[in-house]
């Protein structure tokens, strides 16, 4: 689908600078202009953009910070399941947006059960009823994360 689609736009929820913009760069070599990327780094920004825009797509990490970090407003807290809640809101929305989870860790926080990225997407459905459309997992000296999305985005 979003490989031929002309135009959409694209939630991406990553707390690290660095896999940001390897996400918007991937992204960007695969869709060139075809694509609108929004991105923030914390579950308030990434609630409050679901709240007001439309996204066909969204990028998630899982463990990302409660709020972005600003003067006088208190140091955000590291959220381990975060992307859990991000899923969550995007349900709720009920836009029908694709969701694809990359994280960095081999395991995903579910229940406080560390859950293998590579049975995460069935684990989400059969617990929370959410269907994922993959799950990713990045390594920071290894380009196989930009294949499994291209793999992924096909079968969309």
């Amino acid at each position: 689908m979003f490989l031929n689609t002309e135009k959409f736009k694209c939630l991406i929820v990553e707390d690290d600078q660095f896999k940001m913009e390897g996400i918007r760069s991937h992204l960007s070599e695969i869709f060139k202009d075809r694509i609108e990327m929004v991105g923030c780094q914390a579950l308030a920004s990434a609630t409050a953009l679901l709240a007001s825009q439309v996204f066909e797509l969204a990028i998630i990490d899982m463990s990302i910070h409660s709020h972005e970090p600003q003067a006088g407003a208190g140091s955000p807290f590291p959220l381990s399941s975060g992307g859990l809640d991000v899923l969550f809101e995007i349900a709720y929305t009920g836009n029908n947006t694709h969701c694809i989870i990359l994280t960095q860790y081999p395991d995903i926080d579910m229940d406080s059960l560390p859950i293998p990225v590579d049975l995460a997407k069935k684990e989400i459905f059969e617990k929370f009823g959410i269907e994922v459309a993959g799950c990713v997992r990045y390594l920071e000296n290894d380009n196989q994360w930009k294949a499994d999305i291209i793999s992924i985005l096909e079968q969309l």
